[in-house]
């Protein structure tokens, strides 16, 4: 059933009486604009826009009709249209509390014809971690034949920690007819413990993406719609306690659209070059592919999904080679008027290619979930909780690792 049959239906059961008076007296202006506010209640802008401008036909002088076009083309994104019908609205001398709806509107237009849109988010906040000193989570060492004790303190202990973030979200339009776009980020986070202090971590990111909305599916195989590809870069810099451990470089082509049976698709191909300050063996590049898909759950108002990654890493030493498997599922819904909840499972499977010098073979599998729940405390301000449970294991005793953390911060978007 389409919209427009819809509303013939719902309008005739409402206005019954009328209806043939709409059709024989099709200048009933009163029908009409009824007609057209039915349009708007089912989705159907374009349907509205229709009837409100058969309306100026009969009578051009409509300050009111006018006013309504001028915000329907706003909703539609057509700038020029409900830049022309709202100034048009103040040549009739409206109410000044219409003359203040249009002004506001005005202001909006000439904000989002704006090329660049930009918007900045400062967080603070404290984090609970049972690993606050990245302890190891093994009672021996195994060296050869050999088992060596762990020192206690060489074990997991907790700590709480300062957090401090900073980001800067920016959105290019280039003007282009598919509507292409770029976007710049750059963000700065620092998290600072109160004991073990020489876990202090600071982290710099910049990233750019170009975003190319395609007229048509150049893989058919994938048979999207509204398909979009878009290249990016990621810059990474890392900070333990005042001193650089790594940085890295991250270039990645994303393919996305929808597909038929409504749900999102990510295809994504990316390579990145890792190089470390300390423990040059390490210095390496990875080259990775992810797909992944996401639903809509209409009930629950829910969106759910899941990103399969395989990633190959060739590192200065042999012995840092591996391949690594690994697999996300993702959930999030609101709950009740205030709250959205996400969670997010991850699993990585890696496997070395050599044996470690004196510790033999290695194989890690690293498991986590992420619970969050965000609240918006007016236009600005908004409250963030988040747990995390880590697990890391690994035949090698050194690299095994686990720690909870519970976190709470407070974001602030309004800075100009």
């Amino acid at each position: 059933m389409t919209s427009s049959t819809l509303i013939l239906i719902v309008f005739e059961v409402l206005f019954a009486p009328s209806l043939a008076v709409k059709f024989k007296d099709p200048t009933n202006l009163s029908l009409l604009f009824k007609y057209a506010n039915l349009s708007i209640m089912v989705g159907d802008l374009e349907g509205a826009i229709g009837v409100f401008e058969q309306m100026l036909i009969y009578d051009s002088e409509l300050p009111r009709i006018r006013l309504e076009l001028g915000v329907l083309y706003f909703r539609l994104g057509a700038f020029a249209l409900a830049n022309n019908y709202l100034k048009s609205v103040k040549e009739y001398n409206p109410p000044p509390e219409v003359e203040a709806r249009v002004d506001q509107f005005l202001e909006a237009i000439v904000s989002a014809e704006e090329p660049f849109q930009w918007q900045q988010t400062l967080s603070i906040g404290f984090k609970r971690t049972t690993n606050g000193n990245s302890g190891i989570n093994a009672d021996f060492i195994e060296i050869g034949d050999f088992l060596l004790d762990v020192d206690p303190e060489s074990q997991r202990q907790s700590d709480r920690s300062s957090l401090f973030n900073y980001s800067l979200s920016i959105d290019q339009d280039l003007n282009h007819p598919r509507g292409d776009n770029i976007q710049y980020f750059f963000s700065y986070g620092a998290d600072r413990l109160d004991t073990f202090k020489q876990f202090d971590v600071q982290s710099n990111v910049f990233s750019v993406r170009r975003n190319f909305n395609l007229d048509e599916n150049f893989f058919s195989f994938f048979n999207l719609e509204d398909p979009v590809f878009a290249p990016n870069m990621n810059l990474l810099r890392v900070v333990l306690n005042r001193q650089e451990i790594l940085r890295s470089g991250r270039i990645s082509l994303d393919y996305s659209g929808q597909l038929d049976n409504g749900s999102s698709m990510l295809f994504t191909y990316y390579r990145e070059e890792k190089i470390f300050r300390s423990g040059r063996q390490k210095n390496g590049r990875i080259n990775g592919v992810s797909f992944g898909q996401s639903y809509v759950w209409a009930g629950p108002q829910a969106l759910y999904g899941y990103r399969v990654i395989l990633e190959n890493y060739r590192a200065s030493a042999g012995y840092e080679f591996y391949e690594n498997y690994g697999l996300e599922l993702s959930y999030s819904q609101p709950l009740g008027e205030s709250w959205q909840f996400s969670s997010k499972y991850s699993y990585q499977d890696k496997s070395h290619d050599e044996e470690y010098p004196l510790f033999g073979a290695r194989h890690d599998q690293a498991e986590s979930w992420r619970f969050n729940m965000l609240r918006p405390m007016g236009a600005c301000w908004s409250m963030n909780l988040g747990l995390v449970l880590n697990d890391s294991r690994s035949t090698i005793s050194i690299y095994k690792r686990r720690a909870n953390n519970f976190s709470a911060q407070i974001n602030y978007q309004c800075l100009k």
